[in-house]
Parts: structure tokens; sequence; C-alpha cells
């Protein structure tokens, strides 16, 4: 098309410029019709030529307003403007046809991504970050969902001082983790307490910071798991309580039996003979035996419930654990167990108190001895592992490894697959860990082996 064009613009000041040389000659030779006739004619032509300049003009100037006003409803009839014009012309309807396929588009992923914004569970509201720290900042919140109305039982305020005037102790919040993070927050009244998981999340968007806060309800979540872990404990407390008392109730009855007579009435120790002084004998000491079962149950779970406070102090971690597989020397010599520790580096140090992770860890080691019973070549493996935010160390053995389906029950207080078991240990050294604000994982594979990490947040 703009060859054409070029080849029509050339011809009309080809032309005009042919007149122009006409007009000079008739001129010079004092020809006056055909000078004011030759004059008439280029003034014709130059109309020509700008109306067509100006034509393509208004064509282009047309097609770039649309564009600029996403007016996508402009057409260019080929048709109108001839065959210089036609490829053009289907140029235009066409970019205008992709941009509106585009809008299209866009529009109707912007609708779906804020559908699936607005019907989840987790609260979201955006704002500029400037208007945070504005109390008249009369700009609008740029989005708030429908669970962030709800969770703070607000209507969905269009501005954000209104918004801020109604949550002040969420604002204070959010401009204590501006700069990002994540805080628990606990609100509401007598009636109705929530605690939320509050984040804030700092995006640059065209030069300017923008904040996208998030929040959820997790108080019913938490509660349910304490429940869940309320039933389990009660389960187990009444496993083992009923372990004691059933022996215990049938030999006591056994006991009245035979210190009374058919009408229920106490006998004479002359009507006892050996056998049944033996049999109270029994029965007494068995119930004594049980009891103190009881009692050492009922020990070992105050024993949970009040580990001390640490007292923190910086330990270097490849001389503790050299200490500690000094002290199990004995055990695991005798059950014929290779304990190594691997390369640890020499300035790896945990904040913690050595007593209670000295507890855990030969716990952890007195497990996989237990676990290793009947394997060949059996293996504890000690390690260190230092990384930014954390330091981990880790207690690995090639024993039996646990099943998948109790792997979320072994840190159950009294929970226990061994037969003189407590079931405390792997419990008392979880809450331990949780004391130092770490944690106690594990991972395993039947058959293979059994990896427990301790895990030390700097």
């Amino acid at each position: 098309m703009i060859k054409k064009f070029t080849l029509q613009v050339v011809i009309r000041i080809l032309i005009i410029l042919f007149l122009c040389v006409l007009f000079s000659y008739f001129f010079n030779k004092a020809l006056w019709f055909s000078t004011v006739g030759t004059g008439l004619l280029i003034t014709v032509q130059v109309i020509f030529l700008i109306k067509y300049v100006n034509n393509t003009n208004y064509s282009l100037v047309k097609f770039l307003d649309a564009l600029k006003n996403e007016d996508y409803s402009v057409y260019f009839s080929p048709s109108k403007k001839g065959d210089s014009f036609a490829k053009v012309f289907d140029d235009f309807n066409l970019i205008i046809k992709i941009f509106k396929r585009n809008k299209i588009e866009k529009e109707a992923q912007y609708k779906y991504f804020k559908y699936i914004i607005e019907h989840v569970n987790l609260g979201i509201v955006s704002i500029k970050k400037e208007d945070l720290y504005q109390e008249l900042s009369s700009e609008e919140i740029l989005f708030l969902n429908k669970a962030a109305s709800e969770i703070l039982k607000l209507p969905k305020h269009k501005y954000w001082h209104r918004f801020a005037n109604q949550v002040p102790w969420l604002v204070e919040k959010i401009k204590s983790i501006a700069n990002g993070g994540k805080v628990l927050v606990d609100f509401g009244d007598e009636i109705e307490r929530k605690q939320l998981s509050l984040e804030v999340i700092e995006i640059q968007l065209l030069n300017e910071p923008y904040l996208i806060i998030t929040f959820q309800d997790i108080r019913s979540e938490i509660e349910q798991k304490e429940i869940e872990a309320w039933h389990n404990v009660i389960r187990i407390l009444a496993h083992e309580m009923l372990n004691s008392f059933t022996p215990v109730s049938s030999l006591a009855s056994t006991m009245k039996s035979i210190t009374e007579d058919e009408n229920g009435k106490l006998i004479s120790l002359s009507k006892l003979d050996k056998d049944d002084i033996l049999d109270i004998n029994m029965a007494a000491a068995t119930i004594k035996k049980r009891s103190d079962g009881l009692l050492a149950f009922v020990k070992d779970y105050r024993t949970i419930s009040n580990i001390p406070v640490p007292q923190l102090h910086k330990i270097n971690v490849k001389s503790f654990l050299s200490t500690i597989q000094l002290l199990m020397k004995p055990l695991i010599e005798a059950a014929n167990i290779n304990l190594s520790i691997l390369q640890i580096p020499a300035n790896a140090t945990i904040l913690a108190d050595s007593k209670l992770i000295e507890q855990v860890i030969i716990n952890l080691i007195n497990n996989s001895i237990h676990a290793l019973k009947g394997i060949e070549n059996p293996v504890i493996k000690l390690n260190c592992e230092v990384k930014l935010d954390k330091t981990i160390i880790t207690v690995y053995d090639n024993g039996k490894g646990i099943e998948e389906k109790i792997m979320n029950q072994i840190f159950i207080p009294f929970y226990t697959t061994k037969k003189n078991g407590s079931g405390i240990g792997l419990s008392l050294s979880k809450n331990i860990l949780k004391k130092h604000d770490g944690n106690l994982l594990v991972s395993s594979e039947p058959g293979k082996y059994t990896m427990f990490t301790l895990v030390f947040n700097k």
C-alpha cells in the first residue's frame, strides 16, 4: 500500500510540475488564456494532492484514536477509498479485532481470578502502601474480598480511612509488619474470640509500592487439633487405667469371696487354710504391682506436663555429640552397633539447655538400639547441618523403620509399640524441642531406615 501511496503522490507531483512548466511557457509567450487555464489546473491538482494526503492522515488519526480510547467498534471500509487503501484498511481492521479479542480475554481472566479470590476463605485486602500511614486518606481500597468482611464483621468499605477507623487494632498490626512478615492477632469479645494469622506482602507495581494484606481465622482449626489431641490422650489414659483396674477389680473380688461366707459375712481366720492365705497374698502382691505401675504412669504424665524452662547457652555441637557418644559407648558396644558422628562443622553451635537436649538425643539413640535388634550391620549416625536460619541435628539408623499408619501417632503421649515402653519418650522429646522454639521431625521407610531431625531456629 505504501508503494501505491508513494506512486500516487509522485504522479500527482509530476503532473503539477509539468503544469508549472506549461504555465511558465504560456506566460512567457503571453498566451493569457492558456496561462489562466494552466493555473487553474495547477490549483485543482494541488487541492487533489492535499485532499489525498489528508484522507490518509484522517484514517490514521481515526485508527490511533480508536486504539487510544479502546473503541473497537470502528470499522474501515476498504471499498470507499479505492484499491490503494484496501490493504491498509484491512490491516487496521485486523489490528482492532486483535486488540478487541485481547481485551475480552483479559476481562475474562480478571473476572475469573476475582471470582476465585472472592470465594476463598482467606481475607484479602490490597491498598497503596502510602495510604497505610495517612489517617485521612480518601484513596479507595484496591481490593477487599468477601471473606475479609465476614471475618472482621465489617461492610465492604470503599475507602481505606473508613475501614481503618473501624479496626484500628488491625491497622497497628499491619503497620508493624508493613515491610513484610506474619503475626498472630487475637480479637473479639467474650462471646466470640478469633485468632488471625495476619500476613503482609509488599509488591512494586509501576514503580509504586502496594500492600497485599491477608488474614485467616485459625482458632477453630487450632481448637479442632486440640480436641483431637485430647481425644488421643484420653483414649490412651483410659486404656492404661483399664489395663490396671481390671485385674485389680478381679483380684479384689477374689479376695472378697475367700474371706466371706455365702451370706456375705466375714469368716473367722480359723476357717482359712494355707491355700486361701497364699491366694490372698498373691492377689495383694498383684494389686500392689498394678498400683505401682499406675503410680509410675501418673508420674510419667506429670513429667510431660512439667518440663522445666530451658536454661539456654551456646553449645558446640561437635563436642556435645562426642560426649553423648562416649556416654552411650557401653550400651552401643553391648548391642554390637556402629555409632558414628559424621563430618560436622567445627563452628556449628546451638542455643539450648544441654541437659534437656542430651536427654532427647539419648532417648532417640535408645530407640534406635531397640529398632536395630536383629538387623545385620546395625548403624547409628549422628550429623549436624548448619543453614542460614536454622541448625539441624539428625539421628539416623538403618533399623526396622516406622510404618506409615503409626507415623502420626508416635508423638502422642503414652503411645508406644514397645512391650514395656511408657510411651512418653518421643512426646517428652518433642515438647522439649518446642520449649526451645524448635521442632522434632521424623522420616522413615519401613525395613530401611528411620531419621529423627532436631530443628533449632537461629
